[in-house]
């Protein structure tokens, strides 16, 4: 009998949200109840946003103006190759071969052949003085001569990340995480350091500047970080400062590299963490977790943060709250692009222009894409590759 009254007491006092006990007049609580909402912000809606010119991840030119898109294919391409825009002209790699296309001119335009070894392949191409260099995986450097390609050097390093380029000087990373530095006058090289990487997963990541640093995503977990005077590596452990700080978490799997705005360094994790962080003073000015995965990001010069889900399309302030959000319903969304103040959605099945004041697709483009795609911003056109084209967009 004694058990059974414990346990309707029990239930009683488990099911009770009152106090049972008295409480002393002059009682000041020293912990304050705090309702749990999720890491989400509350959202609060703006109908029409003026985000400004968007400056990253690249910036648009905002003289660019386009009522209407064409899409038009220029060249056939493949899963690895490099394409960059040097003197007017497209110059394009696709396995052994480079291809040069001038558009005003079809005369002008240009096939050569690489002696490629085994499992090599064009890595990057870049421009110096008045010479376009080709760059391997295998740090062979190639030069355009007249109607051949010279070999100018090879130094036997594996790559696979991205190089920075200062001045004269080519900065490639090896796969045994070594950095060196490259000589374009006179090809020489020299060791300059190591680095330590975390594993992750890779990632087609920019490199952003602040006043005295750039920021060199080597994959989407290792930051690495550079004096920007002389590209001497710098030991500041921003990340791991970071995820000391955080309230939301560990960030290792990052979209992009930071960048930099108004003296904070914006940190955007693919799970959908947001972090706001000044690593100077170790102050964290916002952080926010939408909880989804972030497939592709645009921020602007007024402090705009838009991101890309799955099915969604938000809109944060330069505070950190939800200002505006659209379901966008693509099956496979790719990226978002901007013209002027125009939001444009690719996915594999083509380009949906978004109207989000009033939450609809205005027009919709058809193109099949694959889902390795880049974008790239040249005077007054755009360019799209995939893994299987190379494509204008043209009004």
């Amino acid at each position: 009998m004694k058990n059974i009254k414990f346990l309707i007491f029990f239930l009683v006092l488990s099911s009770c949200n009152q106090y049972l006990g008295s409480v002393d007049p002059d009682y000041n609580p020293k912990n304050k109840v705090t309702e749990i909402f999720s890491n989400t912000q509350d959202y609060s809606f703006v109908s029409d946003v003026n985000f400004g010119n968007i400056i990253f991840p690249k910036t648009t030119n905002p003289s660019l103006s386009m009522k209407n898109l064409n899409i038009e294919k220029v060249i056939n391409t493949d899963k690895n190759s490099i394409v960059n825009f040097l003197d007017d002209k497209i110059i394009l790699s696709k396995g052994e071969k480079i291809h040069i296309i001038d558009e005003s001119n079809d005369n002008n335009n240009f096939e050569y052949k690489l002696n490629l070894n085994k499992d090599e392949r064009v890595h990057h191409i870049f421009q110096y003085s008045d010479g376009i260099y080709i760059l391997t995986n295998r740090s062979r450097i190639f030069t355009i001569n007249g109607q051949k390609l010279n070999l100018l050097a090879d130094f036997e390093i594996f790559t696979n990340t991205s190089p920075l380029t200062n001045n004269n000087k080519l900065i490639i990373f090896s796969v045994f995480e070594e950095i060196y530095e490259i000589n374009i006058d006179d090809f020489s090289l020299s060791k300059k350091d190591i680095f330590r990487s975390k594993s992750s997963i890779s990632v087609k990541a920019n490199i952003f500047e602040d006043q005295e640093n750039l920021y060199y995503l080597y994959n989407a977990g290792t930051l690495i970080t550079f004096d920007k005077s002389n590209f001497n590596l710098i030991n500041k452990y921003i990340l791991d400062d970071l995820n000391i700080l955080s309230s939301l978490g560990v960030f290792d799997e990052l979209v992009d590299s930071p960048f930099s705005f108004n003296e904070y360094l914006y940190f955007l994790d693919r799970s959908g963490k947001i972090s706001v962080f000044n690593p100077i003073s170790s102050d964290i000015f916002w952080e926010l977790d939408i909880n989804e995965t972030i497939l592709s990001y645009l921020f602007s010069e007024d402090g705009y943060l838009i991101l890309m889900t799955f099915d969604k399309i938000f809109i944060v302030s330069k505070d950190g709250y939800i200002i505006n959000k659209y379901n966008h319903e693509k099956e496979s969304p790719i990226l978002i692009f901007n013209i002027q103040e125009k939001i444009y959605l690719i996915s594999k099945e083509g380009i949906s222009k978004v109207n989000l004041n009033e939450k609809s697709e205005e027009k919709f483009y058809k193109n099949k894409f694959t889902s390795n795609l880049d974008i790239y911003y040249y005077k007054k056109n755009i360019f799209l590759k995939d893994n299987k084209n190379l494509f204008k967009l043209s009004e």
